[in-house]
């Protein structure tokens, strides 16, 4: 199990690593002018730490670093050492440290878990280092991985990280010194001397090389690229031994998982390993005949995902490792900010090219034919064929490879996708509204002005709000203000009473004046902090699960967007729908009364409901008028030998596909 969980440890950093280090999230890394080209070319030889720095490592409470003309400190040069190291190795910066871990790191008495050489510090890549010999303490057992580093310390240490990684000081002469070199101390003599021979410290303006002086992270990551292109021993110079050999590096990565595939090159070897423990999960590596070896990703790379690539060849000369991945369906991940489904790959087949020794690809995507479908149990001769097809390109009905045609619709899978296609339909057309690029912000501020709360809105033009409980749960939108901001506005929530404000909602198109009424207890059933605003106005809607029309509302749109946001935007309409649970099975007649309901409305486009708009029906019509109309209004497939109407059927998956296709495109009908 501990081995387990190290391997999903390692891949999920692995995955971090492939994000840019040369770039902040607000933009571009704050440098110095003279830094900027030296920084750029780190980058591109892999030197920069894989994770973006931040100021303090213990209790992940440290923030962000991007103004890289500060001091630098001694965790944070750490992790430049152990990208210079994994460089120096052949290796990828998550691989390498996998490998000191598993080969050379002392463990604990378990026998497993890296052994922390600190007192003040319990981050795994101090005591890696430590392993190297890249650092060392300042005092016996004490590491101040805070403190900052002097330059004649940060000389001391850059040379330390050139030979622990397989360097050579090389041929021995004389440096010109420094204007200040009575001021360096006799233990940082023989490194700074080193490195000013070598152009690697080139000094200050004035000549000297104020070894009290403080070492900036540029200065740093500049000197890694200097330490990496001038001196004697280095991969770009043809002579540098990785630290751990091929058999050795093989059988640390295959460790207790199981090897797939190995596949020999002229420059490589492809090694596929198989984390089968939990899900069938594999890792792809590069190792190379020298040793060193790197983790590499595929042109669709999802966690847990069970594709594969095929045709794996290496080029006759083997610097390209070619293959092809046939993605059947469309992946996508949750997104945590707004609580939707974000796509990643589309389905279709993807051919890559992989550089042999730095992992970069070129992947290109060729779409499947358009009369294709992906779904693997949905035949090409089908009634409801461009249906499914249809609704999985929109992703409106996305369940894995098969499509499970007769598989029975639920009534709350079909309220929230009807609410989605709805909202599509009375908008302004520039996506299904389950993209974020439709949804909306909306304020809440209170009678002075101030921000109460913030979260995102369906729709701009919809009237709605989600209770948040102040970020700490993702299943809400966030209340912004923060817990002794919301006592300040609301002093009676402290001993768990409710209590309210003047309030004002502004969706940007819409301001709606109203109050807002918290409690840090919730009012809801699971006993949630709850904050809901109440309009000054309300009309069509009935809160807490009621749902009939017309019915008065006291309440303004509180829910939980997971589960209710679509029951609560037809409430609003004055359109209810079912009433056994949200689990139970749809019946014919009651999507057909539903979507009969629907076109009553005057928000939807005329072309979709035009032939029921133009026939009156007077109270008291028999049901079998309603599928009429809607049969004749292109809507329902129903009466047609393809799906016989059976009012207390169950509606299947294959029937509900062809009424979502039918709403959205007229050429359907």
């Amino acid at each position: 199990m501990k081995r387990m969980l190290s391997s999903l440890l390692l891949a999920a950093m692995l995955f971090a690593l492939t994000l840019p280090a040369s770039a902040s999230e607000d933009g571009a890394l704050t440098l110095s002018r003279w830094a900027e080209e030296e920084v750029a070319r780190a980058g591109d030889y892999e030197l920069l730490p894989g994770s973006p720095l931040v100021t303090t490592y213990e209790g992940l409470s440290g923030e962000r670093v991007t103004d890289w003309r500060q001091p630098i400190t001694r965790a944070q040069f750490v992790r430049f050492a152990l990208s210079y190291a994994a460089v120096m190795s052949s290796c990828d910066e998550g691989t390498f440290q996998g490998l000191v871990r598993d080969l050379l790191a002392e463990k604990t008495e378990d026998g497993y878990f890296l052994k922390m050489p600190f007192t003040d510090d319990s981050t795994e890549a101090v005591a890696l280092a430590y392993t190297l010999g890249l650092v060392d303490g300042r005092a016996e057992g004490i590491f101040e991985p805070d403190a900052l580093i002097t330059r004649q310390e940060a000389a001391t240490l850059l040379y330390r990280s050139y030979l622990a990684a397989g360097g050579s000081p090389g041929e021995d002469s004389e440096a010109a010194p420094f204007a200040d070199e009575a001021e360096i101390s006799d233990w940082a003599q023989e490194a700074v001397h080193a490195l000013r021979y070598r152009d690697v410290l080139r000094g200050m303006e004035d000549g000297g090389f104020a070894p009290q002086g403080n070492f900036t992270v540029e200065q740093c990551a500049v000197c890694f690229l200097r330490l990496f292109e001038l001196m004697p021993v280095s991969p770009l110079k043809g002579n540098a031994a990785p630290l751990f050999g091929r058999e050795e590096t093989i059988r640390s990565l295959v460790g207790s998982k199981t090897e797939v595939l190995r596949l020999e090159g002229p420059l490589a070897t492809l090694l596929v390993t198989d984390f089968a423990a939990m899900h069938s999960t594999r890792f792809y590596y590069l190792v190379y005949p020298e040793g060193g070896a790197r983790h590499v990703q595929l042109a669709v790379s999802v966690w847990f995902q069970d594709f594969y690539p095929e045709e794996l060849a290496f080029s006759e000369d083997g610097a390209t490792l070619s293959y092809t991945i046939t993605l059947e369906r469309t992946l996508s991940h949750l997104d945590s900010e707004t609580y939707l489904y974000v796509l990643d790959y589309a389905p279709g087949i993807y051919r890559a090219e992989m550089d042999v020794l730095t992992g970069a690809e070129t992947v290109t995507r060729t779409e499947f034919p358009p009369d294709r479908s992906r779904w693997t149990d949905v035949p090409a001769d089908s009634w409801y064929y461009d249906d499914a097809v249809y609704c999985q390109e929109l992703g409106l009905m996305a369940a894995g490879i098969e499509f499970s045609p007769e598989e029975t619709v639920t009534e709350d899978w079909c309220v929230e996708t009807l609410a989605h296609v709805y909202s599509y339909l009375v908008g302004d057309g520039g996506g299904l509204p389950l993209l974020p690029e439709n949804w909306g912000e909306a304020v809440i501020t209170d009678g002075e002005g101030r921000t109460l709360a913030s979260f995102r809105a369906w729709e701009k033009t919809a009237w709605r709000t989600w209770t948040g409980p102040m970020n700490k749960d993702l299943w809400h939108y966030s209340i912004t203000a923060t817990e002794e901001e919301v006592l300040a506005v609301f002093p009676d929530l402290e001993d768990g009473g409710v209590d309210r404000c003047p309030a004002t909602l502004d969706m940007g198109d819409k301001q709606v004046s109203g109050t807002l009424s918290g409690s840090l207890q919730g009012d809801f059933e699971d006993g949630r902090p709850a904050f809901l605003f109440y309009p000054a106005e309300t009309s069509g809607y009935k809160d807490a699960g009621i749902f009939e029309p017309g019915a008065p509302t006291t309440r303004f749109l509180a829910a939980r967007p997971g589960s209710y946001r679509g029951r609560y935007y037809f409430a609003e309409k004055g359109i209810s729908f079912l009433s056994d649970g949200d689990e139970s099975q749809v019946q014919a007649w009651e999507l057909v009364s539903f979507l009969y309901r629907l076109s009553l409305t005057d928000e939807l486009p005329e072309w979709v409901y035009a032939p029921v708009h133009d026939t009156a029906i007077p109270e008291g019509t028999p049901f079998r008028d309603y599928v009429t109309l809607l049969v004749r209004a292109g809507i329902l497939p129903w009466g047609s030998p393809d799906w016989e109407f059976d009012a207390y059927a169950p509606v299947t998956r294959a029937q509900f596909a062809a009424v979502l296709h039918r709403l959205l495109e007229a050429d359907a009908r």
